[in-house]
């Protein structure tokens, strides 16, 4: 999933969104010299990286969570909706209007594990290249603006490593982050928005791959990675000197959030209560494509009750739905008692887009009154009333 083949279609459409944004300056390429890593610190790395899984799952809402519930992890390092749609895999690649990441060659060694025999991989190193860059998220509903930080390793053989070297690959260097006063073995997840997705130091590196720094769950200290930060990769002195998040250089001030599953709720206006609507997006399994459906709970100029449904395709990574064709239905019946189908005639349309995850703001631009029903056009923000379980967007 996360090749870059299997990431094309996302790819396409996030480009256009991201062409603009400032990166952090390049660093200097240098190629480390020395791949060996000392046995000890690796065995004192991974023993940390269990001692945290083993926290995480003890402090899983002990006495509030039954063991196969799902819940958002408190201490995510960057708001969930953010990497929705998987880990965005050679994204600075994709445009030369972006600026180059953080970079480096480095040289990573073979797998020991495979030591003890006649195995070439025990003895194989490889030049790899390592980068790390920023996605930027929206502004939170407090005002603060986040992001997303993302390590990526590039072999030089994709995507043909199997066949010109099979049987080897580069392992997983020792990963340690330093921010003030405190160093740890970050979280590296291949997966976002997860809980237990870690990657042990040593672990095998088939083919180029991405992972995005993680906070574990109820452990302490906790990165806020929207700060500086070092890293010390392979018991080197610092490799990369990660700025703070500058929301300015990403234009992201006035960014909206990209539409996924995340935005599935109930939305209101907290000043008019009884009318609302109810939101959905749903994956079209074709890797490219989305469906949002709304259904707009509102009045007719009677007062009674009058429902609007809108319905239509967005590509994955859109902010924004475009104009929505909205309808109402007539010639139905209570609790199935009509004939094959009610009637749908076209209202008008909404575009909707989410500054946040809490704020959802849309344009509607439409014409009941052959029904009697509403007729208007004019621009809401309403409220979100709840997050979905398993889907907490922040």
């Amino acid at each position: 999933m996360k090749h870059l083949s299997a990431h094309c279609s996302s790819l396409i459409a996030a480009t256009v969104l991201f062409a603009s944004f400032a990166l952090v300056p390049m660093l200097a390429t240098a190629l480390t010299p020395d791949a060996a890593r000392d046995p000890a610190s690796v065995a004192r790395a991974n023993a940390s990286v269990q001692a945290s899984i083993a926290v995480t799952r003890r402090a899983s809402a002990p006495g509030t969570a039954a063991p196969n519930d799902v819940f958002a992890n408190p201490n995510r390092a960057y708001p969930a909706s953010c990497l929705s749609d998987g880990l965005p895999f050679g994204f600075f690649r994709q445009s030369p209007n972006d600026p180059a990441p953080l970079q480096k060659q480095m040289i990573l060694p073979g797998d020991p594990a495979t030591c003890g025999g006649s195995n070439p991989e025990c003895t194989h190193t490889e030049a790899v290249t390592v980068s790390i860059w920023r996605v930027p998220c929206s502004v939170d509903s407090g005002g603060h603006p986040r992001s997303a930080v993302l390590f990526e390793i590039d072999r030089q053989c994709d995507p043909n490593c199997q066949q010109t070297q099979p049987g080897l690959y580069p392992t997983f260097p020792l990963v340690s982050a330093t921010q003030g006063n405190n160093t740890l073995v970050p979280r590296m997840a291949t997966d976002q928005n997860t809980w237990y997705s870690v990657t042990y130091v040593n672990s095998p590196v088939v083919e180029s791959n991405i992972w995005v720094f993680e906070n574990y769950l109820g452990v302490v200290p906790q990165f806020d990675y929207n700060q500086a930060f070092s890293l010390n990769i392979d018991n080197h002195t610092i490799d990369f000197s990660v700025p703070a998040y500058n929301p300015v250089q990403y234009a992201a001030n006035s960014f909206t959030l990209p539409i996924s599953g995340y935005m599935t709720s109930n939305w209101f206006d907290p000043s008019h209560g009884g009318e609302g609507i109810l939101t959905q997006v749903f994956d079209n399994n074709d890797g490219a494509t989305r469906t949002f459906t709304a259904a707009w709970y509102t009045f007719d100029k009677l007062g009674l009750p009058f429902w609007l449904y809108a319905q239509g395709s967005i590509d994955i990574g859109d902010r924004t739905t475009g104009n929505v064709d909205t309808f109402y239905a007539s010639n139905g019946g209570f609790a199935g008692n009509f004939g094959a189908g009610a009637t749908f005639t076209k209202w008008g349309t909404i575009n909707f887009s989410f500054t946040n995850c809490d704020h959802m703001t849309f344009v509607y631009n439409g014409n009941a009154d052959a029904v009697n029903g509403p007729t208007g056009n004019g621009t809401r923000t309403w409220l979100r009333i709840a997050n979905v379980n398993s889907l907490g967007c922040d």
